[in-house]
């Protein structure tokens, strides 16, 4: 059964962990800024800010 990709893309709160919406708690607290690293220094010639491009990609990623 899909539900559509709303589901994908909707924010939906900060969860608690043994509360309101603990079941997405894992979801809500993984940072995707691993990922993201890892495609950057697969794809780029020259990468050696390592420390300021995490910098950067956690206030992007925390910022509303």
């Amino acid at each position: 059964m899909s539900y559509g990709k709303i589901y994908e893309t909707t924010w939906w709160g900060n969860p608690a962990e043994n509360g309101w919406g603990g079941i997405y708690y894992s979801l809500s607290v993984t940072s995707v800024i691993p990922d993201l690293l890892s495609a950057l220094q697969e794809r780029a010639t020259y990468y050696e800010n390592a420390a300021g491009t995490t910098t950067i990609l956690t206030n992007l990623e925390n910022c509303e």
